[in-house]
This record gives structure tokens, C-alpha cells and sequence, in this order.
């Protein structure tokens, strides 16, 4: 996308145009998407609903129809492991916080399985930022803000865009002393 397009589609949205465009999103997962459909979108993962304030779990197939129950009208976490099968860009699982039956944030987790503690063991578990970073800027433009923070060892160092649909955000990774930055999740809140 151009910078022109992208500067129009943020104009538009800016000025309430509204549509599945302005929606906050990576790889067809944030704001807008109904969450009733991902489990025939992504078929092969594994989905799960955590009841709030419980230690109650739903799974698809359960008696009497709870997970579909719970995600039309519960408060709680909808978790999603990704399959390799269904894995889009990167993303290896999602986490929708609901109340009642609405998605109020979505994070997106970039983690692969993997051991260690060493830097580089970490660092392997994850995309590269900039990848992540550019897809997000080609659609959005460049973030409204950055900010860098240290926490556990790890310097983190998110990047947020703001909207009238909500704020989506890309928290990269860096090492002290280590050149890597790689992509930990995005996290996509609503305004609705």
C-alpha cells in the first residue's frame, strides 16, 4: 500500500467511514471478527473457553453446548493454540478477553515452542519486529507512539496506534548488549 492509500484509509476512518477496513487487525484476527467463527475458520486448533472469576473451562464438543453458550454470553477468556495447519503470520495463539459475548482485547502471541533460558534460546522463539513492524505500518501507517520499558531482564519496546475503533499495539523484544528484536504479541483493545 502506498502512502498515500494509507494515509486515505486513515483519513476515512478518522472521520468515522467505519467498516471492516478501519477495524484494527493482523492476518484477519482483531476488532470486527466474530468470534463464533473461528473455530470453523481455524478447525484444527485448539479452543477453549475460561469462565471469569472460575476455574471453569469450555471446549467445543462439551455436554450440552457450554463453550458456544459462554462465548455469546459469558465474561471470560477464549483461547485459541494454533495449529500448524491453521498458524497465520506467525501467530502461534490468540487470547480474546469477553464480557458478556463481546471481545473487549484480543493478544496475539508470536511464541513457538522451544527450551531454554539463554538470550538467543529466547530470541529463536520469536519473529524478527520489523517484519511484523512493516506489515502493520504498510496498513496503518507509522505508530502514534513508542515507548521502550524494562521488565524481567528484557527490554520491551512497544509500538501503539490509536483509532477511533480502539488502539492496537506491537510489543518487540531486546536483549541488553544482543542486536536481535523480535516480535513478542500485538494487542488489539476495543473501543466499543
Amino acid at each position: 500500500m502506498t502512502r498515500i492509500a494509507a494515509f486515505v484509509l486513515t483519513f476515512a476512518c478518522l472521520l468515522g467511514a467505519g467498516g471492516p477496513a478501519c477495524a484494527y487487525e493482523y492476518v484477519g484476527l482483531g476488532t470486527g471478527v466474530d468470534p463464533a467463527g473461528l473455530r470453523a475458520l481455524f478447525p484444527t486448533s485448539r479452543h477453549e473457553f475460561w469462565l471469569r472469576g472460575s476455574s471453569s473451562v469450555a471446549r467445543p464438543g462439551d455436554d450440552g453446548g457450554k463453550f458456544e453458550r459462554w462465548l455469546r454470553e459469558a465474561d471470560g477468556i477464549y483461547i485459541i493454540r494454533f495449529s500448524s495447519d491453521d498458524s497465520r503470520g506467525d501467530v502461534t495463539a490468540a487470547s480474546l478477553s469477553m464480557e458478556h459475548g463481546k471481545v473487549r482485547r484480543w493478544i496475539l502471541s508470536f511464541e513457538r515452542l522451544g527450551v531454554g533460558k539463554r538470550p538467543e534460546q529466547i530470541e529463536a522463539r520469536y519473529p524478527g519486529c520489523r517484519r511484523i513492524l512493516d506489515t502493520l505500518i504498510e496498513r496503518y501507517g507509522k505508530p502514534d507512539r513508542f515507548r521502550t520499558r524494562t521488565e524481567d531482564g528484557m527490554q520491551h519496546r512497544p509500538r501503539s496506534w490509536s483509532g477511533k475503533d480502539g488502539e492496537l499495539t506491537l510489543d518487540c523484544g531486546r536483549f541488553p548488549g544482543r542486536r536481535a528484536i523480535f516480535a513478542i504479541d500485538i494487542e488489539i483493545d476495543s473501543n466499543s
